[in-house]
Parts: C-alpha cells; sequence; structure tokens
C-alpha cells in the first residue's frame, strides 16, 4: 500500500516560501560545508544568548548613498578607525565587540564597502589588488555579522546551517554579483596561489586567523602576510603539540593543497613559521594525529574584560 502525505495549504505555502530564499549553489570549496556544528572544540569561553552583549538596534540598516563624495583617503581612514575602536585584542585573539557598533559607525562601514565595489581594481598592481580583495572580505563579513546580531556563530546565518559565504551579496565594477567565497576562493586562491591567504581573510570565528587591527595595504602586504602566518600558527588554535601529538587547524586539511597536498608538506609550511618550543616539537614530527576549528563568534568571551583597543 503507498502512503500520500498532504500538508495543509499554510505549511506547503511556507515550505515554498522558504525555498524561494534558497542561496546560489555553492562555489568550490565552501567551507560552509566543510564543517558540522560538532567542528567547535577549542570554545575559551562558552557563550550563551544570556551572555552576549545587547545590540545596538539594528532593525532598519542605514541607508547609503552610493555616490558619497567622500574621498578614498577619508574612507579608508574611517575603515582604520573602525577597525581601531571594535578590535579587542585579548589572548592572542582579535575579537570585535560588535554589541558596540553605533549605528553612524555602521554607516561608515557600509559606505567603505560600496567604495571598494564601485572603485573595482583598475589601475591596481598585483599587491594593490590583493588588499583590496582582502579588504572587501574582511569589511563585507562584518557588515553581514552586524546585519544578523546577535548570533552566536557565523555559521547560523543563512538558510540550513549554511551560513553567508554563497550568497550574492556585492557588486563589484567590472566582475559583477559576487559571493564571499567567489571573493577568497575564485578570485583570491585562484589568481595568487599564495598559502597565506588563508592567514588574511577572517571569516568572524575564534578558530579563524585574525582580523587585523588596520587595513591590509600594499605596502606592507608581504610583511602583513608573513606577521599573520606566524601569529596564527604559533596559536594553540592553529597548532599545538600535546604528549607528542600535533593538533592543528582545519583550515590545514580542507585547504591541504595550498600547503603542498600532503601532511608532510603542511608540516614543513609550519614549521617555517613556528617558534620556540612549537619549532622544536614540529621538528620530530611525522604526521599531523587531529584536526580541530572552533565556529563561535569572534566577539569579546563573556566575563572577560578587553583589552586596550586596535593593537
Amino acid at each position: 500500500m503507498r502512503l500520500r502525505l498532504v500538508l495543509p495549504a499554510r505549511i506547503t505555502g511556507f515550505v515554498l516560501l522558504i525555498a524561494s530564499f534558497a542561496y546560489a549553489g555553492p562555489t568550490a570549496w565552501p567551507i560552509s560545508l566543510l564543517s558540522s556544528d560538532s567542528d567547535v572544540i577549542y570554545t575559551g569561553q562558552d557563550q550563551t544568548e544570556a551572555d552576549m552583549p545587547e545590540e545596538t538596534d539594528r532593525t532598519q540598516a542605514p541607508s547609503m548613498d552610493p555616490n558619497d563624495d567622500r574621498n578614498n583617503t577619508s574612507l579608508e581612514a574611517e575603515y582604520a578607525d573602525f577597525l581601531a575602536d571594535y578590535i579587542r585584542p585579548s589572548d592572542g585573539i582579535n575579537f570585535l565587540a560588535y554589541g558596540e557598533v553605533s549605528q553612524e559607525d555602521w554607516q561608515k562601514l557600509k559606505a567603505y564597502i560600496s567604495h571598494l565595489e564601485t572603485t573595482g581594481i583598475a589601475g591596481l598592481n598585483r599587491d594593490e589588488q590583493m588588499a583590496f580583495w582582502i579588504n572587501l572580505y574582511n569589511a563585507k563579513t562584518i557588515d553581514v555579522i552586524l546585519e544578523a546580531y546577535p548570533v552566536k556563530s557565523v555559521k547560523n546565518i543563512g538558510l540550513f546551517g549554511r551560513g553567508p559565504w554563497d550568497k550574492k551579496n556585492m557588486t563589484v565594477t567590472g566582475f559583477g554579483a559576487m559571493s564571499l567565497n567567489n571573493v577568497e576562493h575564485d578570485t583570491l586562491r585562484v589568481n595568487w596561489q599564495d598559502p597565506r591567504i588563508h592567514y588574511a581573510v577572517n571569516c568572524a570565528s575564534y578558530g579563524c586567523p585574525n582580523l587585523k587591527a588596520t587595513p591590509w595595504t600594499a605596502d606592507t602586504l608581504e610583511a602583513d602576510l608573513e606577521a599573520a602566518a606566524a601569529a596564527f600558527i604559533n596559536h594553540q588554535r592553529g597548532v599545538r603539540v600535546e604528549d607528542g601529538k600535533v593538533i592543528a587547524s582545519k583550515i590545514f586539511t580542507w585547504y591541504i593543497g595550498d600547503f603542498g597536498g600532503s601532511k608532510a608538506s603542511t608540516l614543513a609550511h609550519l614549521r617555517q613559521y613556528a617558534d620556540g618550543e612549537l619549532k622544536t616539537a614540529l621538528e620530530s614530527a611525522s604526521t599531523i594525529h587531529k584536526y580541530e576549528y572552533d565556529w563561535a563568534l569572534n566577539a569579546p568571551p563573556s566575563g572577560k574584560t578587553p583589552a586596550a583597543k586596535g593593537s
């Protein structure tokens, strides 16, 4: 006997409505599909809904004029001020105080993103282009979090726990509609093929390499990429050794091809940036035993006094 499930009209309509808001199909290497909620390992301090700070009322997103007449230097300076005002470094992690962001500063962030979208990369040299894409990715990720805040994880944004990475929420001159995945995987990783890109883009999670406390610039690009790599690898959320066993971030298995394609080549990359006891431990390591990642939002943990701003 064949049974047929008949849904009430209201439920059927609701299901169709939800389906109509589905994001575009995933691009190559969507980080949102590479892990599940069980990946939350290194949590620092637990956050609950009750722990989360009261947020500024954001029921109405600020309206933006894409023809803002402020010059480029002013907009870039305002983005630098935004980072300096709201980044809270603590225990080797640059947290961002999303709940403290004012409407005025959020509007300035949106103006900076609009400026990047409308100007594009025409006339920029290769280093300037890389800095452009990294700044666009990081600024837009902050904007996406602010749109959804309060939220416990970036993975909670969007339908079915897929995160925001595939949504076409930017329109860049010369490129058209783009998603965060388009920027990271189809632009930065494809065109530069530099594993240090993973230390520059920030996905608003504890487990991610730090959100840089100042905007990326071509003048200091190489030094900043080296510093970002060293900072992440020498932090316990990047790599650590326990009882002789190497435990590394899942970044090094999700994107193992970017690190030479094997555990041996990944270890060689890690040794290049490791310091002190970690470097000594990695010298005798022959494999990576375990990978971890924490998807908790990179907001300051509750009960912890924020460190000085901007460093």
